[in-house]
């Protein structure tokens, strides 16, 4: 057999393209250590954030002594409710007390009733949990094809409806979303349940119907920032070479778009989605508030008017846990989704 000269594609060396993907792939840093990188780092967070949060608590007016007293109490039956929730102490020697309990997986009690704030957590957080899934899969039903279709229709009538509704939906605030969504359901279909929740195990139908309304208020503006950017990065994608490649071959532009454009054009998408889903914890505080949900976001904002110190700490220390394994998640899938993507940070 006559010997092809050893010239690859583009000029290079067979041994060399032959050896790229081996290179290629002994340079990603191994998971493991990228993984605990990113664990030390927000352990580091946490502790900052546990810092923050015990400062900014005590910097607010009152403090629990004076709510469990009541507004009519003397300066004496205050200060013995201080000595004996530990007030009088030292900030810095409350901070490590605090710490060294929380360590052992004791987050303290709650001053308003006696509760134990895990308990009281424990209790709420499914509730959080299932209106932050029902919003993510709003956010992303509308979103991810509302973005693509707009790059792919881009300057007609669907695109121009969709960069008008995103922008909507950036504009508005959550919590008035969320009252124009029930005076809206109020008047066209009074029966909906618009406040208040039921849960599942109680009755599973009327807990779809609780949740509905502050899905779509934690969803849609969520999905609005979705597509923006799964419009800009579907059009980024149809200008590269392999897209040219793929419709001069005879492929659609619906067929190019479902084999190369939705994976290239995910990962900055994925990115700004798990910052916006993280970001769902925070928007609870309000939603839950307006439609009465019983869930950590409620729980953090009477903790807060009740100045219970143990329970606003805790709240405060899930939000920034939530935010750390979003980012970790986010990390990951960019990984999975373009490995050569490096560690970059």
């Amino acid at each position: 057999m006559q010997h092809v000269s050893g010239l690859g594609p583009r000029g290079r060396p067979l041994a060399a393209v032959a050896a790229g993907p081996v290179r290629w792939a002994t340079s990603l840093p191994p998971l493991i250590p990228f993984v605990a990188r990113r664990v030390l780092r927000g352990l580091a967070v946490l502790f900052v954030l546990s810092v923050v949060a015990f400062g900014l608590v005590r910097l607010l007016p009152g403090n629990p002594a004076d709510v469990l007293a009541g507004p009519y109490s003397d300066a004496a039956t205050r200060a013995r409710l201080a000595e004996d929730l530990g007030l009088n102490q030292p900030v810095t020697e409350q901070y490590l007390l605090w710490l060294g309990r929380l360590l052992h997986g004791d987050f303290g009690l709650s001053v308003y009733n006696g509760m134990p704030v895990l308990e009281l957590i424990k209790e709420r957080l499914p509730n959080t949990l299932e209106l932050a899934l029902a919003a993510t899969v709003v956010s992303v039903l509308w979103g991810v094809p509302a973005g693509a279709i707009a790059a792919l229709r881009q300057g007609r009538l669907f695109d121009r409806l969709a960069r008008g509704s995103a922008f909507l939906g950036l504009a508005t605030p959550v919590f008035v979303f969320g009252l124009c969504l029930i005076l809206l359901v109020s008047f066209v279909a009074p029966t909906w349940p618009t406040v208040g929740f039921v849960t599942f195990s109680d009755d599973p139908v009327r807990n779809l119907q609780s949740v509905v309304l502050p899905a779509l208020a934690l969803g849609l503006p969520l999905g609005s920032t979705l597509c923006r950017f799964m419009r800009t990065s579907m059009i980024e994608v149809y200008e590269q070479d392999y897209m040219r490649t793929a419709l001069a071959t005879g492929a659609t532009r619906w067929e190019s778009t479902l084999r190369h454009g939705l994976r290239n054009a995910s990962g900055p998408v994925v990115t700004v989605a798990g910052l916006q889903l993280a970001g769902l914890v925070g928007n609870s505080l309000l939603i839950e508030n307006v439609f009465a949900i019983p869930g950590i976001g409620q729980l953090t904002v009477n903790s807060l008017l009740q100045k219970d110190y143990a329970v606003t700490q805790a709240c405060i220390l899930l939000l920034g846990l939530t935010y750390i394994v979003m980012n970790l998640v986010v990390d990951l899938l960019h990984r999975l989704i373009d490995p050569k993507v490096g560690d970059a940070r």
